[in-house]
């Protein structure tokens, strides 16, 4: 998933009067530029979207959001060596830049450079004025979990949840964790927290299989009915309705 950056804090380019003299403030240019070139990127018109750019790194060398803005750019276009280079760019000459961060760890995420993404993803997280947090999070507690740090996900999973009480996955993998933990009461407090935030929507396999296993810790005969039930109507070839059939008692 690429995240672009939204300027919205983006407005039209500054102009001051001196002297009777109109003159644009080349900063306040280049970011309208950005602003406007991620636009044209959002709409499919990437040839729009770097005359843009190039014309506001030309006002301001020194813009960050251009250079990052410039990364997503050229990672749409699967030209990530340069994408790269522009997003460490960006964070030169700004290192306090959150959506930098954010966008130059789903590039890494991408090139299976993890042990990379989850740094950059973790200062995106730890940033309290970015108000993106729990896409950062999110990143930080899969790819712990790809790393087999359980601690670190798990602890992710809880903050995203903090930060986001009525999401569903943050909720479900808490459980899952805590099951596979052998903490069978926690699982089942967060995966009656995810039921909560799922509302009407259908469970997936995985979820109906984790409460099977869990019903079944309690003998709870209806829960297992009705979810058996589910899980062979809508997902009969996949592998937790197998694994239900060969387990069950």
């Amino acid at each position: 998933m690429l995240v672009l950056l939204f300027l919205g804090c983006l407005t039209a380019c500054a102009v001051q009067e001196f002297e009777g003299e109109r003159k644009v403030d080349p900063v306040a240019a280049a970011r309208a530029r950005v602003a406007i070139a991620a636009e044209y990127i959002q709409k499919g018109q990437p040839e729009l979207a770097l005359q843009h750019l190039q014309r506001a790194l030309e006002q301001d060398p020194k813009s960050a959001e251009a250079y990052n803005i410039m990364g997503v750019l050229l990672e749409q276009d699967d030209n990530l060596t340069k994408a790269e280079q522009n997003y460490q760019k960006a964070l030169s000459l700004n290192s306090n830049y959150p959506q930098a961060r954010n966008n130059y760890g789903v590039l890494l995420f991408r090139l299976k450079r993890y042990k990379e993404a989850i740094e950059q993803f973790e200062i995106a997280a730890n940033d309290l004025a970015y108000d993106r947090r729990e896409v950062a999070l999110d990143y930080v507690a899969r790819i712990a979990l790809m790393l087999n740090n359980k601690e670190k996900a798990y602890a992710s999973f809880e903050r995203l949840l903090r930060l986001s009480p009525r999401a569903v996955e943050p909720a479900l993998a808490l459980a899952q964790l805590a099951f596979d933990d052998k903490k069978y009461d926690e699982a089942g407090r967060y995966y009656q927290k995810f039921l909560r935030n799922l509302g009407k929507q259908r469970q997936s396999a995985a979820s109906l299989w984790l409460g099977i296993r869990l019903a079944r810790l309690k003998k709870d005969i209806d829960t297992i009915a009705s979810y058996e039930l589910v899980l062979r109507e809508f997902y009969p070839q996949s592998p937790e309705y197998q694994e239900h059939l060969k387990t069950r008692p």
